[in-house]
C-alpha cells in the first residue's frame, strides 16, 4: 500500500501542472521511497518517515487553490454555524473550553507516535505493529493523496476577520504556539479530508483492537482534535467529517483484507 502510493505521487509528477524542479522532486524523492520499500522493507520505525514524506511531496504538486471547491466548504461551515458562529463561539466560550480544544489540535502531531508506543510497550508482535501502521498509513494517504486535486487553503487564511485577531489572540495562549508550528512545519494547503482527524481516529480504532481502553482514550483525543480543528479555523467542517470517514474506511479496509 506504501509502495503504491509513492509509485501514484511519481505518476502524478509526470503531468502536473507545476515547475520542472518540483516535479524531479516529487518523482526523485517517490523513487527513493519505493527504492528503501523494497531494498529495506518496513521496519516498525519507517512507516513514520513514509507517512511525513507523504505529507510533504503532494504540496509539491499544487499551483493555486480551487477556489470553487475552497468556497463551498466555507458555505457549508456558514450553513451549520452561521458566518460568524464559530468566531463569536471562540471570543465568548469559557477560556478553558478554548485552550483545550487548541490542546487538543496540537495533540495531532503526537497521537500517532503515541499509539504507536503504546503497542510496543504492551509487548505487541509484529502483526499488531503491521495492522496499526496499515491502518493509519491508509487513512493519512487517501488525505494526502487528493491535496494535488482538491487544493485549498485553511478556512483561518480566508476568513475576514482574520481568526487570528486580537479578540481571539488574547484568549488564548496555546493557539500562539499551534500558529507558529503550523508556520514553520505545514505545507500551507489545507487538506480535503483533514489528514489531522484521519491519522488520530485511525490510531484510536487500530490501538483500541489491542487495547480497548486506550483506544477510547485516544479516541476522546481524536474527537477533541476534531472539533478543535473547526473551531480554531484550522480546517473546515467538511474535512473533520470527511477525515473520520477516511478512518473508518481504513480501518474496514484492512480488516476485510486481513479477514478479521
Amino acid at each position: 500500500m506504501t509502495a503504491a502510493y509513492f509509485a501514484y505521487l511519481a505518476g502524478m509528477a509526470l503531468w502536473a501542472p507545476v515547475s520542472r524542479q518540483r516535479k524531479a522532486q516529487v518523482f526523485v524523492i517517490s523513487m527513493m521511497a519505493l527504492l528503501a520499500i523494497f531494498i529495506i522493507g518496513m521496519p516498525h520505525i519507517m512507516p513514520l518517515a513514509f507517512l511525513l514524506i507523504g505529507y510533504w511531496l503532494p504540496a509539491l504538486l499544487v499551483r493555486a487553490p480551487d477556489l470553487r471547491f475552497e468556497q463551498r466548504l466555507l458555505n457549508f461551515d456558514y450553513r451549520l454555524f452561521g458566518a460568524s458562529g464559530l468566531q463569536q463561539f471562540e471570543r465568548r466560550a469559557p477560556r478553558l473550553l478554548v485552550e483545550y480544544l487548541e490542546l487538543a489540535y496540537l495533540l495531532c502531531y503526537a497521537v500517532v507516535p503515541a499509539g504507536f508506543a503504546c503497542l510496543l510497550l504492551a509487548g505487541r508482535g509484529p502483526d499488531a505493529i503491521d495492522r496499526f501502521w496499515s491502518i493509519v498509513l491508509l487513512a493519512s494517504f487517501v488525505c494526502y493523496g487528493l491535496l494535488p486535486w482538491l487544493p485549498t487553503r485553511a478556512p483561518r487564511a480566508i476568513e475576514r476577520p482574520p481568526i487570528e485577531g486580537p479578540q481571539v489572540a488574547a484568549r488564548s495562549t496555546i493557539r500562539q504556539l499551534n500558529l507558529a508550528v503550523l508556520n514553520r512545519a505545514s505545507v500551507q494547503w489545507n487538506t480535503f479530508p483533514s489528514g489531522h482527524t484521519a491519522a488520530s481516529l485511525a490510531t484510536a480504532f487500530a490501538v483500541g483492537i489491542y487495547m480497548p481502553l486506550a483506544g477510547v482514550v485516544l479516541g476522546i483525543i481524536a474527537l477533541s482534535i476534531a472539533a478543535g480543528s473547526v473551531v480554531g479555523r484550522y480546517h473546515y467542517a467538511a474535512d473533520a467529517i470527511a477525515g473520520a470517514v477516511a478512518a473508518v474506511f481504513a480501518f474496514a479496509m484492512v480488516a476485510v483484507a486481513r479477514g478479521w
